[in-house]
């Protein structure tokens, strides 16, 4: 009884202290630092070597960045540097109007995809903080650690790694969530904003991530729910995540009209199979959520090699993949944390049930308890549901199940977080901040694993030395101006070299470009046969009607300016069909439109608020 009146006097207290001191947000940029610093270090340990994806990464921003200053920005549908005339736009990881882009324009691409890394984990940070304090009204302490639970993952660290860089934009989507159930913000600014950060992760290549929202969100909404039923108002929920999401299909109207126009006829139907068990598939996925930070030293611990982890997490699940594709592991603390939820929950386990189900909670756990299967069945891509769902488009063209396994860390550290944020709730002042930080350094202090282990977990294959010589060309006002056609060349070899590639990095073609049929070969780009020259026609792979053309047709002699402008990085001006004319005009205004609402929005509350400052 006496505790629980401290508790009531102290709790005020600590709400009123939080909104008037700038604690939470150092404590954030403290943990942001280290965080963003152990994930740079990880991506450089073997530098110039990186991840084997950086090989498409770079090359693609470096494209991108020639053409945009070139034509500015405006859309680039095509690009003669890859494969004798690739789509750009069309592409759906091409990520041309994504913060990378931008910052490609200022810095090297490997440096623009750390930055943007580091923000996007500056972004989940906060929102997760925002989401447990702010709207679950967790003690500050709970929040900062909960995004701390959430942020310091082995997803991101992998992903950054390997060059992943569709994914890094992953922890933005809390921001969704954030969107979804802020009472406090207009259900129609919210839904704007909503549609504004979808659009910004599709622009990014984020629809992996767009997934994992969906599966995180499905678990972590009836975890909210069962915690606090009151923070719900379904009717603002449903109304926020009808306008959002559809005014989202209007900002990237044009993109996904691009995308399909593409696609159609390359869809890229993949299919995973792990023969693994459903047994075995479960302790795959425990697996992949202990990951290296806890996996890597209990191996060291009973005298093994950290090398081996792959072929471990092969034989478990039957997922051929590296090890980076498994790992999303989470501090030792989380689970450290669950685990004493739980045994605290088996103690008295018919007085936490009567506290949990009340108030249709138990149908919260229902859901929550499908959803929970449905991100299995995602995982290990077979299951009751999933073989039902993985025929839809979008789902149809993503394969390496094993990576839905991310879904799961945004549930497991707001459980973290709660489960803390009880038992330190009646602690004194001295203790709390003693547990607190405490807490803080043994989260973090895993993901030196990552620093220390000898064994190389990302594939770094990729040398950035050439790359940086293109960067340099490019700065110095090289026209980058494209002159033929090599063999045996990567995508950096045929910048480097100012040719397009037979041998490009596409996945849309097959990774073995089993898809890719080109007719032109080895040569000038000049040289004329049967009425063509030897550069492929790339309108042909995504508007043949309206250009009278066909998937791998070169360009005709008769198009001489056309090849001589798009050789040049310029637009040839290859038609559109009136549909995506419209679709162009109508997404581009629409992003204006909304920004500057949202923008005019902000700065009206900022002036109100300086206003009523002055009049005290």
């Amino acid at each position: 009884m006496v505790r629980e009146k401290i508790s009531s006097i102290r709790q005020p207290y600590w709400h009123k202290i939080r909104g008037k001191n700038l604690g939470p947000f150092i404590f954030l940029l403290i943990n942001l630092f280290f965080i963003g610093l152990i994930g740079i270090l990880y991506l450089l340990r073997d530098y110039p070597m990186v991840g084997a994806d950086y090989r498409e990464a770079i090359p693609l921003f470096l494209d991108i960045s020639t053409f945009f200053r070139k034509n500015g920005l405006s859309i680039q549908w095509y690009t003669p540097a890859f494969g004798g005339g690739f789509p750009v736009f069309p592409d759906p990881i091409s990520g041309q109007y994504s913060l990378i882009t931008l910052l490609t324009l200022i810095f090297h691409p490997l440096q623009a995809i750390a930055i943007t890394a580091i923000i996007d984990i500056g972004i989940g940070l906060g929102a997760v903080y925002y989401l447990l304090s702010n709207l679950l009204k967790l003690h500050w302490k709970a929040g900062i650690l909960g995004a701390i639970f959430f942020s310091a993952n082995g997803f991101i660290m992998e992903r950054l790694a390997v060059g992943h860089y569709v994914y890094l934009i992953f922890p933005v989507m809390v921001v969704l969530i954030v969107l979804l159930m802020e009472s406090r913000l207009s259900w129609g600014m919210a839904g704007l904003a909503l549609a504004l950060v979808i659009t910004v992760m599709i622009h990014q290549a984020g629809y992996f991530s767009l997934v994992l929202f969906g599966l995180s969100l499905l678990m972590t909404i009836p975890i909210l729910y069962i915690y606090n039923p009151a923070l719900f108002s379904w009717r603002r929920f449903i109304s926020v995540a009808s306008l959002g999401g559809g005014l989202a299909l209007v900002l990237c109207a044009s993109k996904l009209s691009a995308v399909y126009s593409f696609m159609r006829f390359f869809p890229r139907q993949v299919e995973d199979f792990y023969a693994a068990s459903l047994a075995a598939g479960l302790l795959g996925i425990i697996f992949q959520l202990l990951g290296a930070m806890n996996l890597i030293p209990l191996i060291k611990l009973i005298g093994g090699n950290a090398a081996d982890l792959e072929k471990y997490m092969v034989v478990i699940s039957r997922a051929p993949f590296g090890y980076w594709e498994f790992d999303m592991s989470m501090s030792p603390v989380v689970f450290a944390i669950l685990s004493a939820g739980f045994y605290q929950f088996i103690r008295r386990p018919r007085e936490q049930i009567q506290r949990y189900t009340r108030n249709k909670r138990w149908l919260a756990w229902i859901f929550l308890v499908f959803f929970t299967w449905l991100t299995i069945e995602f995982t290990l891509a077979k299951g009751l549901v999933y073989p039902s769902l993985e025929k839809l488009p979008v789902l149809s063209s993503m394969h390496v199940n094993v990576r839905f396994a991310a879904a799961f860390i945004l549930p497991l550290a707001v459980t973290a977080a709660i489960i803390y944020n009880r038992w330190s709730s009646n602690l004194s002042n001295r203790k709390a901040w003693l547990i607190f930080m405490t807490v803080d350094i043994l989260t973090l202090l895993p993901l030196s694993i990552y620093l220390l282990s000898k064994t190389d977990l990302a594939a770094r294959d990729y040398n950035v030395t050439e790359s940086q010589q293109i960067y340099n060309l490019i700065r110095s006002g090289d026209p980058m101006t494209i002159t033929g056609i090599g063999s045996a060349m990567d995508n950096t070899d045929a910048m480097l070299y100012h040719m397009s590639n037979l041998q490009p990095y596409e996945p849309i073609f097959g990774y073995a470009l089993q898809n890719f049929h080109p007719e032109v070969h080895a040569g000038s780009i000049w040289e004329a046969s049967g009425g063509y020259y030897n550069m492929t026609n790339p309108s042909g792979y995504v508007f043949p009607e309206v250009n009278s053309t066909r998937p791998f047709e070169r360009i005709p002699v008769s198009q001489i300016n056309e090849l001589e402008t798009f050789a040049s990085y310029k637009q040839p001006g290859w038609k559109l069909p009136l549909y995506q004319q419209v679709l162009d005009r109508v997404s581009g205004v629409s992003v204006l439109v909304v920004a500057s609402i949202l923008a005019g929005a902000a700065v009206w509350k900022l002036v109100k608020r300086a206003q009523r400052k002055g009049s005290r």
